[in-house]
């Protein structure tokens, strides 16, 4: 018999990567004891997942770890990937250079600043050995304390260590200012003549600034890949196109501000910098700040997964984001984002005089289903159907149509929906879809109750959060958990998540939808 698998849970058919939480730790967790992530009903697929899951686990308890000790004034150890002196060297000289390129195709702005004399003096009596501490600090300090935050050194200044350290980097800036000047006149073949750096570009160190095959790797060519491998089943749950949208909106934002499109040049201060930029403008909430630093964390977890570790080396099980303080979000009221039945009931009523489809019947499914719009928009007339006298709307997966679970479900049509006719409207429609437009066309039904319905409103929360939270919370009225989570294409973790696959559960389920009561 073989032994247990560490880490892999098995709860009544269905899979998680389960790590227990120390306790010193659970304070910076929100109090949990566990960390667990599903897995799905297949022992073979958990199998295959259980190790990437662990690891984004072991990465969660990283970053608590370091909360704890900022928040009980324990210095964080230094040098947890060290690399000798002539490497940061080597590892500088190729992120200048990398940067260099980047400026230089960024516009012709750069190749009109001079290379400044003085520093280049500085640079080579330091090289030289010649400066004292002080004046060492302030020409290479900051250059040194980033490589010692990157866990490259644990030197610090007034050690003999600093000093080489910050004389290696000195070297490394010299040839760099050297190699700018030839590119100013033309000259891209000049090489190092250090014979460190000379034996580097021949046998080049694998780290994620090296020129190296990962060099031009862009957040885009990520996200593309991430998109080919889940479609084939592989490389964790499959985003949805509108989220996969929100990702590359908030990498533009992310590349506009480092100026940069490259993954692999990405570091600690980049997140850190981006972050105090967004709090100090004070024009997004602390939790979107939270949930852009979360997603291009994501993002470069994807681009270490599919470079097997190569990406950023000197944290081969993780990214220079995983130990980003995260801001904490604003406790928020959910009325908020809910809608109050009066203007709910001024959206329905508005929704009798509209005359596209999408804006007369979509509101009315959304109020009385909880579903999200993009679930309803591509509805064909085939998805509505009658089980034992019940009517339900098949909401799909697959065929370009998808959930926010990945998972299709068939929700029973409510009584006010049957009243207000909807299934007489369907009857009357030829096969195939049933509301016009595309992708966009949950945006169309945004802007008409924008400009149409509350034109002079500024506090509406939007349709897909307004009805969700009103139809959820009259399920209040005694509809069972399990039926509750099924109707409203909630993710459970556990086997209710197939709740629903049967007629006879179909036929329950459309009794428990006659408890909920109707908005008007």
């Amino acid at each position: 018999m073989a032994g247990k698998t560490k880490y892999l849970l098995n709860r009544d058919g269905r899979y998680f990567a389960r790590i227990v939480i120390p306790k010193d730790l659970r304070a910076f967790l929100d109090k949990k004891t566990e960390l667990r992530t599903p897995l799905g009903p297949d022992r073979r697929s958990a199998l295959a997942q259980l190790e990437m899951a662990v690891a984004d686990m072991k990465r969660e308890l990283a970053v608590a770890e370091r909360r704890a000790k900022v928040a009980s004034g324990e210095a964080i150890t230094p040098g947890r990937y060290p690399l000798s002196p002539d490497e940061i060297a080597v590892r500088d000289y190729n992120s200048r250079m990398a940067f260099d390129i980047e400026l230089r195709n960024a516009g012709p702005g750069w190749v009109s600043v001079g290379i400044d004399d003085l520093r280049v003096k500085l640079l080579r009596d330091g090289l030289a050995g010649r400066l004292n501490d002080d004046t060492l600090e302030t020409l290479i300090g900051a250059r040194v304390e980033r490589y010692r935050l990157l866990g490259n050194t644990t030197a610090t200044r007034g050690t003999d260590d600093w000093r080489q350290v910050a004389r290696a980097l000195c070297m490394s800036e010299l040839e760099s200012l050297a190699r700018v000047a030839e590119r100013d006149e033309g000259d891209f073949t000049g090489k190092p003549e250090n014979p460190v750096l000379l034996q580097a570009e021949a046998d080049p160190i694998d780290d994620e600034l090296s020129t190296t095959e990962f060099n031009n790797l862009t957040f885009e060519a990520v996200i593309q890949e991430k998109e080919r491998l889940t479609a084939m089943g592989l490389g964790g749950n499959k985003k949805s196109a509108s989220t996969l949208q929100k990702y590359r909106g908030t990498v533009y934002d992310f590349e506009q501000h480092r100026r940069s499109k490259k993954i692999a040049t990405v570091t600690l201060e980049d997140g850190e910098a981006w972050r105090n930029t967004m709090l100090e403008a004070g024009k997004l909430s602390r939790k979107t700040i939270k949930d852009k630093l979360a997603t291009i964390r994501a993002i470069l977890g994807w681009g270490q997964e599919q470079c097997r570790g190569k990406l950023f080396p000197t944290t081969p099980k993780g990214t220079p984001f995983d130990f980003l303080e995260l801001p904490v979000g604003e406790a928020t009221d959910s009325a908020d984002r809910t809608y109050s039945l009066k203007d709910a009931r001024h959206l329905l009523t508005s929704a009798r005089t509209a005359s596209r489809a999408s804006n007369r019947w979509i509101p009315w499914i959304i109020a009385h289903t909880g579903a999200r719009v993009n679930e309803i928009t591509p509805l064909e007339k085939a998805d509505v159907f009658e089980l034992e006298g019940h009517w339900f709307i098949h909401i799909r997966v697959g065929k370009g149509r998808d959930t926010k679970t990945h998972k299709g479900r068939k929700v029973p049509v409510h009584r006010a929906l049957i009243n207000e006719g909807f299934i007489e409207w369907v009857k009357l429609q030829l096969d195939g879809k049933l509301f016009p437009g595309g992708k966009n066309e949950d945006q169309r039904i945004r802007e008409w109750i924008r400009e149409k319905v509350f034109p002079n409103r500024e506090d509406m929360p939007p349709p897909n959060h307004g009805f969700r939270h009103l139809f959820e919370d009259a399920l209040f009225v005694g509809v069972s958990h399990k039926a509750a989570l099924y109707i409203t294409g909630r993710s459970s973790g556990s086997s209710a998540d197939d709740y629903g696959g049967s007629d006879l559960r179909l036929i329950e389920i459309a009794a428990q939808m006659d408890k909920v009561r109707s908005i008007i």
